[in-house]
């Protein structure tokens, strides 16, 4: 083959190459240049143009913002500073002057500045004066609270002209009316800066106000509030007349979205029924604000562009000044009034920021709900673990208590575990007895003063429906014991001496039936706390089984030794004795008595002021001597005297001893305390009554001509009548260490302490509660 013939596959190949990178790709490249260059210049211009038109919209939205919001700092200016002025004023000017001074500072603001509505002043003791303009022209109405002789309040009115002159005056009415109660009174305490009320409506002139108000003391030390209304109508009507843009506006919200002051303000205001709670932003009224308030909350101050109908609108939010009570100015207008022709350009920027917020929105939101669940998980946690420590530790006192289910011993540990767990004021345990008609206290622990109390008993008869309650075996509580017809007299007898209002109680459950219960004076009853009070409960009931298994063991020898008396031949009962000493013609000479038993009640002086008073009064020392005389009867008592406000019965007023003397008349006390106390609550009345007991030798002998009267002398006569003089809380029935030595067997006591005796010396007292 010649060399001719041979073809050299590369060169072809190589020329392919450079016609296709000459003809195909240079022009392709130098076309997408081109198309770049075009776009690099677009953009730029674009940018170029983006920037001057937001820097044109910023300066003039910032204007716009400043002048607003200096506007709406002349207008809240005078309420706010002018409360500082006033209130340096009043505050050391006399007292004799100082309403002179309100009044003299409040006519001339509301002569000289228009959206001034109204000036209050009230003080620490309930003195209230206001001044504020009067539906006549030129009027001002100078208004101060007064109370009347007979108690009724009244608001004393008197109007004035721009000359000074008194128009007219008048009284209205004011009900129980008290400023300190009143939102701008209230919203003051504990703080030395300016406060501000929500909006509110004056029905009369449809003035919608807000009011600011200052607290301070005065130089005599009482604590004074000044407050001055301001009308919102005028701040809206100046909002209405500015132009922003072609059609731009300009609202103010506070910090919770309400509106405080815009444009159509009372249409608002009547749509929302004049709650300002209700009134605000409303995406349907108020699309475009809302959306700017949502950026706010998100991002803070500044311009903002949101798209609202297709339509690209630029808002800003400002912080107004300092006593506007984190009042914020918005400001909303059209993109377009500004810059229409960089709407296009900017669509797609604002849809890729809006794609980013409203993740970063939904993130954001998910974040801190999560967070939030986070925290409040954990501090439960922690409360929890805090509740079980404390209860753990508090079954821990009480399983290590010594003769914790001993009957004759103090279950102190109870009580004060049940009130240091549940928060109570106050842990007592009651136990039925008498096969139900009474109850006595076993424990009462006051967890403010750390003392122990017991030995109280109360009766079915005074107390049916709160025995009933009890024995239908469920736990109850009341946040008021005095309103509700189960607890109103438990509370009269027991918990108003320390002024405790809730009540809690809890049944305590035995083999046979209930056995008592357990009661919390203002408890703090968290739910997880019932388990460990019904565990309590049952400790208790435990316990009060044991004594009832005791006392029914006691119970043969106890009625052997209460049998009925035997009456001494020669020896005067005690038929109708009360107040009638010539029943005693049959005692003659005097006698030395060994085993007398004196019980002597000594009752509260009382006081009345009229004579339906008194005759009520008799009525009652009738009911109560005539029940007297009754239980006097039951019990065998040998006289019972009446001398001014005490009452002394004796027993065992024989010469020979009689065993049976204390037994019966420890009967009478306890008997006659149940009746005094269910018939003075009855009547609406405290316990006014003390009862003392001793036990002892006396001497006694009728004295006087015919009708002689019978009189007993003696230590044991002076000894009755110091406890009763001497005892604490009203009710009780005090008695010395004899009468405790010789009924310890057979009757519940409290020891009360030590006390003094001329010529005899440190005894013990103790206090009688109830039978065993």
């Amino acid at each position: 083959m010649s060399s001719e013939e041979i073809i050299d596959p590369t060169v072809q190949h190589n020329a392919s190459v450079r016609r296709v990178l000459l003809h195909m790709v240079l022009p392709f490249v130098l076309i997408i240049m081109t198309v770049g260059a075009i776009a690099w210049v677009g953009i730029s211009s674009y940018r170029t143009t983006s920037e001057g038109v937001s820097v044109l919209t910023r300066e003039l939205m910032e204007a716009t913002q400043h002048y607003i919001g200096q506007e709406v700092g002349d207008y809240i200016a005078p309420s706010a500073a002018g409360n500082l002025i006033a209130a340096g004023m009043i505050e050391h000017a006399p007292p004799l002057v100082s309403d002179k001074v309100f009044y003299s500072y409040g006519s001339v603001m509301l002569q000289k500045i228009p959206q001034l509505q109204s000036f209050y002043l009230a003080d620490d003791q309930g003195n209230f004066t206001l001044i504020t303009r009067s539906p006549d022209k030129d009027v001002l109405d100078h208004v101060r609270l007064v109370t009347q002789p007979g108690g009724a309040k009244v608001l004393h009115h008197v109007l004035f002209n721009t000359a000074g002159q008194q128009v007219r005056q008048y009284d209205a009415p004011a009900g129980d009316y008290d400023p300190r109660v009143r939102p701008w009174y209230k919203n003051t305490a504990g703080k030395d800066t300016i406060q501000w009320t929500q909006p509110y409506l004056f029905p009369t002139d449809k003035q919608f106000v807000m009011t600011s108000s200052l607290r301070f003391r005065r130089d005599d030390g009482h604590e004074m509030v000044f407050a001055t209304n301001i009308s919102l109508n005028e701040l809206s009507a100046f909002l209405d007349k500015i132009k922003i843009g072609k059609s731009g506006s300009a609202m103010i919200v506070d910090g919770e979205g309400r509106v405080i002051a815009g444009r159509n303000l009372t249409q608002h205001a009547e749509a929302a029924g004049w709650d300002p709670d209700k009134m605000v932003l409303d995406p349907k009224i108020y699309p475009v604000f809302a959306l700017g308030y949502d950026h706010y909350r998100v991002r803070g101050f500044g311009p903002k562009h949101v798209e609202w109908d297709s339509k690209t609108y630029i808002t800003m939010a400002s912080a107004l000044p300092r006593y506007s009570q984190g009042w914020i100015l918005l400001i909303a207008a059209p993109e377009n009034d500004f810059g229409s022709f960089a709407h296009q350009s900017s669509r797609q920027s604002l849809q890729f920021a809006g794609i980013v917020t409203v993740f970063s929105l939904l993130l954001g939101a998910l974040y801190i709900r999560q967070l939030r669940r986070t925290e409040a998980g954990n501090r439960r946690l922690a409360v929890q673990q805090s509740q079980v420590a404390q209860e753990s530790g508090a079954l821990q006192q009480v399983a290590v208590a010594p003769h914790l289910f001993d009957p004759a011993a103090d279950a102190l540990v109870l009580t004060e575990q049940l009130a240091q767990v549940t928060g109570a004021r106050r842990a007592s345990l009651w136990r039925f007895l008498h096969d139900g008609a009474a109850m006595v206290c076993d424990d009462t622990y006051d967890r403010t003063q750390n003392t122990h109390s017991g030995g109280f008993e109360m009766g079915r008869e005074e107390l049916g429906k709160f025995f009933d309650a009890i024995e239908e075996g469920s736990s109850f509580s009341v946040s008021n014991a005095a309103t509700d017809e189960r607890t109103t007299r438990f509370e009269r007898l027991v918990m108003r001496e320390v002024s405790t209002r809730a009540l809690a109680v809890y049944p305590v459950h035995g083999p046979h039936g209930t056995l008592g219960m357990l009661a919390l004076e203002d408890p703090v009853m968290l739910p997880h706390l019932l388990y460990f009070v019904e565990l309590m409960a049952s400790i208790a009931g435990t316990r009060f089984a044991a004594q009832d298994a005791l006392e029914a063991q006691q119970k043969p020898v106890a009625d052997s030794k209460t049998s009925a008396p035997v009456a001494v031949t020669g020896t005067p009962m005690s038929d109708n004795l009360l107040m009638r000493a010539d029943e005693m013609a049959d005692v003659t000479g005097a006698s030395i008595y060994p085993s007398v038993a004196v019980l002597v009640v000594s009752f509260s002086d009382p006081v009345v002021e009229g004579n339906k008073e008194t005759a009520a009064l008799i009525a009652l020392i009738n009911q109560l001597a005539t029940q007297v005389q009754s239980v006097a009867q039951e019990e065998h008592l040998f006289a019972v005297e009446v001398a001014g406000h005490r009452m002394i019965c004796m027993a065992g007023c024989t010469t020979e001893p009689d065993p049976t003397a204390l037994v019966r008349l420890a009967n009478a006390a306890l008997k006659m305390r149940e009746t005094f106390m269910g018939a003075l609550a009855a009547a609406d009345l405290e316990p006014v009554f003390t009862m003392g007991m001793d036990f002892g030798p006396a001497f006694g002998g009728a004295v006087g001509q015919l009708p002689t009267v019978f009189n007993l002398w003696g230590q044991t006569v002076s000894l009755a009548e110091l406890m009763a003089e001497s005892a604490i809380d009203p009710g009780t029935i005090q008695v010395t260490e004899r009468v405790y030595t010789n009924l310890r067997d057979r009757y519940l006591f409290r020891s009360r302490g030590s006390f003094f005796v001329p010529h005899l010396g440190l005894g013990r007292a103790y206090t009688l509660a109830a039978r065993r």
